[in-house]
């Protein structure tokens, strides 16, 4: 019961509000609280992530104790002598000398089964809106994007263990949603970990067999966790510039090309440039900003530069680099089994998201199942009808 009073004490209300109370409340704070509203001032902004975190929490415990209940708290109910309410006091700006950036309402709201509007940070995820409880655009998406991995897998003669891995991935996102039982970041980096690296597994197996499968499920793995959560300007910078190099090793260590190491020396030594130069550039121009955008890009493009530039002069992988072009229709195929695993992920979380809260972990299950496995069967059936 304490937690309880304490989910209250975070939305300023009394112990024992009702649920319309609370949804009012909530309205209230996480408009007040919105880091859109803070887009010039990163301190204030990060610290309306932080609050508005707490206030989506304390919501949505109080909204499932007190729809699971059907009662209000009877111990810390007022007196009859203090049935008045007491005026909640108005919500105020973080810093009063720093107006809001926006009269209206933020747009990154989703509604939820209440009527109430609840703002979701995503990243890889995207808010929905729908006048049905049931997200049918999800679970139809959910259907077509594994059909279409079905279908693509069937008229390219994958390998069965491909099957298996999209089977996996599938079956991985559905259980962490049904664990988790909500829209956690964790759940979805799991879920686009799996994703990501079951991607790059199949991808890279079509363009340069084992190695290059190996290093771009690792690069798929990393990219993932990234779409899954809300990392850092300069993280995102280092894992895309290092999945880079890696992806590039893996897929020249798959074609049988000689002098690697020269390729990952050639990246080392251009990155360090590229990040001198652009902390030059940031100097000269007389960057404040204090995220470092010269340097960072200066990283990503020397090490690419210079990853590609070793690889082009070395006698065996350049005729490596040049088969590049040759494998168009294997990269092809490949690269549409990837986005139909990742795209059929993201619209299976979607729908689970809603779904978790119109039904047990068990039954959400149930459902992502049974659609995801209506989807891979009927892109099996297309295909080999048409073949």
């Amino acid at each position: 019961m304490d937690e309880i009073n304490q989910y209250y004490k975070i939305l300023e209300l009394e112990p024992g509000a009702s649920l319309e109370e609370v949804k009012e409340a909530y309205r209230d704070l996480a408009f007040v609280w919105h880091p859109d509203r803070f887009i010039h001032n990163t301190r204030l902004q990060a610290k309306a992530q932080t609050r508005l975190k707490e206030i989506n929490e304390a919501y949505r415990k109080l909204r499932y104790f007190l729809s699971d209940s059907q009662q209000q708290v009877p111990t810390t109910r007022p007196t009859p002598s203090q049935t008045k309410p007491t005026p909640r006091r108005p919500p105020s700006s973080p810093n009063p000398s720093t107006p809001p950036q926006s009269p209206q309402r933020p747009q990154n709201y989703k509604k939820d089964n209440y009527g109430s509007q609840q703002y979701v940070q995503t990243s890889a995820r995207q808010p929905y809106s729908t006048t049905s409880d049931i997200p049918w655009g999800s679970l139809i998406g959910t259907f077509l994007f594994y059909a279409m991995t079905a279908w693509v897998l069937v008229i390219s003669k994958a390998p069965v263990w491909s099957w298996a891995v999209v089977e996996g991935v599938a079956w991985m996102g559905m259980t962490v949603l049904a664990i988790e039982g909500s829209s956690s970041q964790r759940c979805w980096a799991i879920a686009m970990l799996g994703a990501g690296g079951g991607a790059g597994w199949i991808a890279g197996n079509y363009v340069g067999g084992v190695a290059t499968a190996l290093a771009w499920a690792m690069v798929g793995c990393s990219l993932g966790v990234i779409a899954g959560t809300e990392p850092k300007a300069r993280t995102v910078a280092a894992v895309v510039t290092i999945g880079g190099v890696i992806a590039l090793v893996g897929f020249l260590a798959g074609n049988g090309a000689e002098n690697i190491l020269l390729v990952v020396v050639g990246s080392i030594v251009w990155a360090a440039g590229g990040f001198v130069f652009g902390t030059i550039v940031d100097a000269v121009i007389g960057s404040k900003t204090g995220t470092g955008v010269g340097n960072m890009l200066g990283f990503v493009l020397g090490a690419w530069v210079g990853a590609w530039s070793a690889a082009w002069n070395s006698a065996r992988s350049k005729k490596v680099a040049i088969a590049l072009v040759s494998a168009g229709p294997d990269i092809i195929i490949g690269s549409w089994v990837a986005i139909g695993i990742v795209a059929g992920v993201i619209a299976q979380m979607v729908a689970g998201e809603k779904l978790i809260e119109l039904f047990n972990g068990f039954f959400t299950f149930l459902i992502l199942a049974i659609i995801s496995g209506l989807g891979l069967g009927f892109g099996w059936w297309l295909s080999t009808s048409i073949i």
